[in-house]
């Protein structure tokens, strides 16, 4: 692979990682504290394979609903265990 190549290839993953930040369905802030929460809540009362703790984060701190868990469902998190595992590594790989 040529210089030339290697620097399309370098603006192409940049250019994708912007496209993934533009998408994120709140602030790296909110996305921190939802993913830890989560985590911890799931660590300490395991997973029902449900939502429930994702939902009540996102009730807790006001975010609109439909938006944070398409973005979720969209990156693998369709219950609180995935969701820590799939969308927590998509958003720490993007961010």
């Amino acid at each position: 692979m040529n210089s030339g190549d290697k620097g399309r290839k370098r603006e192409s993953k940049l250019e994708q990682k912007q496209l993934a930040r533009a998408a994120f369905p709140m602030p790296d802030t909110l996305l921190k504290s939802m993913f830890d929460t989560v985590e911890a809540r799931v660590e300490q009362s395991g997973c029902d394979h449900t939502m429930r703790f994702t939902e009540q984060w996102i009730e807790e701190h006001e975010q609109a609903p439909s938006s944070v868990l398409e973005w979720l469902k969209g990156h693998g998190g369709f219950c609180d265990c995935e969701f820590v595992a799939n969308a927590a590594d998509h958003w720490e790989q993007n961010r």
